[in-house]
């Protein structure tokens, strides 16, 4: 899908206020409501738009640490591997690398222990799992999906 600078607009508006009504967009991008409408209906069905959540300040919801777990998997594991990730609460992100690790994960906790604890006992014992490292985070300075 080939995105416009109207498409773009509504994107950054909706990513900054997921709330935003459709004619507070509409006078922004000099379109009627029902164009809005038409056009976020057209970013949700291409897969653009893939929902509307609220954004959450990790520490204030008592999830006050996070770390990057670099997993190493054995060739062909990756997927499956993955997808039990993908399943785990406490986990934000997993992506499939190049380099020395085969995936890396995002996982935020209420501490250390809590990391340490979900990487011994669940993902260490995934089949296909060679071996996990944890980097820990010391400070946050920015956590977005996207900034448009």
């Amino acid at each position: 899908m080939d995105l416009d600078n109207v498409d773009m607009k509504l994107l950054k508006m909706l990513v900054e206020n997921g709330r935003a009504t459709l004619s507070k967009m509409a006078n922004e991008v000099g379109l009627s409501t029902s164009g809005v409408r038409r056009r976020i209906n057209n970013l949700e069905e291409n897969g653009v738009l893939q929902g509307y959540t609220a954004k959450l300040a990790p520490e204030k919801a008592g999830y006050d640490i996070a770390a990057f777990l670099n997993i190493d998997v054995k060739p062909g594991d990756a997927g499956r591997v993955a997808g039990a990730l993908t399943r785990c609460k406490s986990i934000c992100e997993v992506h499939k690398t190049t380099g020395d690790h085969s995936l890396i994960a995002k996982i935020r906790a209420e501490d250390r222990t809590e990391i340490s604890k979900f990487v011994e006992d669940r993902v260490s014992t995934y089949q296909g799992v060679r071996d996990v490292n944890i980097t820990m985070t010391i400070e946050t300075y920015k956590e977005e999906l996207i900034d448009l």
